[in-house]
């Protein structure tokens, strides 16, 4: 699990932040003005990427937060069950079981490689390791 820090003033939209351990997209931040005594704080309105939880934070500005290194890479499917999708990377060969997404269109393109087997050795799934686990983000069908 690569993390890295920079400081909280420096993120936009869009961009990724560790909050209460769970990886989250930036949806948007807020830079209130420092006040007579105070430090200018920044809020930061965003959702976790495995469990699309919307999160809200307030940190002052100076502060440094935790940043997740997102890994991508390409896998071939091997086996598709209920409960886990297993993959192996094509450039280090290592296997890996891997949730089902929550994209509706991605459980759709995964389901119909499910029913077609033949199509499935065809196809390739794009994904994402960040934070320690494991996300199917596209599925490439040739």
């Amino acid at each position: 699990m690569s993390i890295r820090r920079t400081e909280i003033q420096k993120l936009k939209s869009g961009q990724y932040i560790m909050v209460d351990e769970e990886p989250c997209v930036i949806k948007s931040t807020e830079r209130s003005k420092s006040g007579k005594h105070g430090h200018a704080k920044v809020r930061v309105v965003c959702v976790g990427v495995f469990d699309n939880n919307k999160r809200s934070i307030t940190i002052p500005s100076g502060h440094m937060v935790e940043v997740p290194e997102i890994n991508k890479g390409t896998a071939q499917v091997n086996f598709i069950e209920d409960a886990v999708i297993n993959i192996m990377d094509l450039e280090s060969y290592q296997s890996m079981d891997v949730r089902w997404p929550s994209d509706e269109e991605l459980i759709t393109k995964i389901n119909e490689l499910r029913a077609n087997p033949q199509k499935m050795s065809q196809s390739q799934v794009e994904y994402w390791q960040l934070a320690g686990k494991t996300l199917i983000n596209r599925v490439i069908t040739n």
